[in-house]
């Protein structure tokens, strides 16, 4: 019978501790990596290879919940151990009517200690993604 409690008793220990485990293992983040949730909408900045020296083509897209074409401008910044550079800008593009989503690319290069993010400024307010580093 002693037996039969202790095995129990390792067993209830077991579970309470592995409980504690998965209710303290930090939440995965629904957010993908290069992106920002905005108020109405995701921004991203796609390609490139962060950590890496060379001229890579950056994708910057803005998906918007809301209906509605809206014009913006997106871009993208970088920074290192020494300087944070101002915003490099694509140009403007207007979301799409159906999707609701504008995306401009550009050509440029990175240098391999670089983190880079993606940049959208509309009606005089600048947003950006999170940063994307080595």
């Amino acid at each position: 019978m002693k037996s039969i409690k202790r095995s129990a008793g390792i067993a209830a220990a077991l579970i309470s501790v592995l409980g504690a485990t998965v209710i303290a293992a930090p939440a995965a983040s629904a957010t993908p990596t290069g992106c920002g949730e905005l108020d109405n909408g995701q921004l991203c900045i796609t390609g490139g290879k962060v950590g890496v020296n060379g001229t890579f083509t950056w994708t910057v897209g803005y998906s918007r919940s809301k209906s509605g074409q809206i014009t913006v401008t997106l871009g993208d910044q970088r920074k290192n151990s020494k300087i944070t550079a101002l915003p490099l800008y694509y140009g403007s593009a207007k979301t799409n009517k159906t999707a609701n989503y504008a995306s401009l690319s550009k050509k440029h290069s990175i240098n391999a200690g670089d983190c880079i993010r993606g940049v959208m400024e509309y009606k005089g307010t600048t947003y950006v993604t999170k940063w994307r580093c080595p």
